[in-house]
């Protein structure tokens, strides 16, 4: 029994030395390349995504349907400041579709939803630049999205019910990165957005900027 347990002590300690060694190399790697992503300074561009909602229990329908899932083609706009290496503002336009559900009997359930974000982006740039391509980067982003979600039941009858409301959310995401020729920077993104009366609201994005 003593020798298993000083074996698995072993095993345990020479486990933790690699992955401490791993981390370290990581840092080690990262580090220098912290001067290699773009320049501090201002950044415009846009993206396009898939938004993706459900709603289990809808309170206005919840005579008439008892879920709704749904997604839609998403873009969205923004300018960047970067106003240092590893961080950065946000201001955001971000138009999250239409997003519609058939019923039967020519009846349908839409929701759109659109409005403005600002956001506060951490960048860590990863590996050195090879040429006009790099850094790798991850990013991590929060803030606070005012928006306008508009819902519509439609039968043959005309619009059963309509609200158009306005609301504010904390929302955030993250992803991945890759800069080129030190000022286009491409990202696929994931952003949970938390929308009003929903169960599922998410997005992923590919989006550009090109930074000045």
């Amino acid at each position: 029994m003593n020798r298993q347990i000083t074996h698995a002590i072993r095993t345990v300690g020479t486990r933790s030395v690699a992955v401490l060694a791993m981390a370290t190399a990581a840092w080690v790697t990262a580090a220098p390349s912290a001067h290699a992503g773009p320049a501090q300074g201002f950044g415009i561009g846009g993206g396009v995504g898939r938004y993706n909602i459900r709603i289990n229990n809808p309170s206005s329908l919840e005579s008439t349907i008892n879920n709704y899932s749904a997604n839609d083609t998403a873009y969205q706009f923004f300018a960047q400041w970067r106003f240092a290496p590893f961080l950065a503002l946000e201001g955001q336009y971000m138009n999250l579709g239409t997003n519609r559900r058939f019923l039967g009997g020519r009846s349908e359930l839409t929701n759109k939803i659109d409005g403005w974000a600002p956001w506060l982006v951490a960048t860590l740039p990863l590996g050195p630049s090879i040429g006009v391509v790099g850094p790798f980067e991850l990013f991590l982003k929060a803030g606070e999205y005012w928006y306008t979600y508009r819902q519509a039941f439609i039968s043959p009858l005309g619009v059963y019910t309509s609200n158009s409301k306005t609301y504010n959310q904390f929302v955030y995401g993250g992803g991945v990165g890759l800069v080129f020729v030190q000022h286009l920077d491409v990202r696929l993104e994931y952003d949970e957005l938390k929308i009003q009366h929903t169960d599922t609201s998410n997005a992923l994005w590919l989006t550009a900027a090109f930074n000045f």
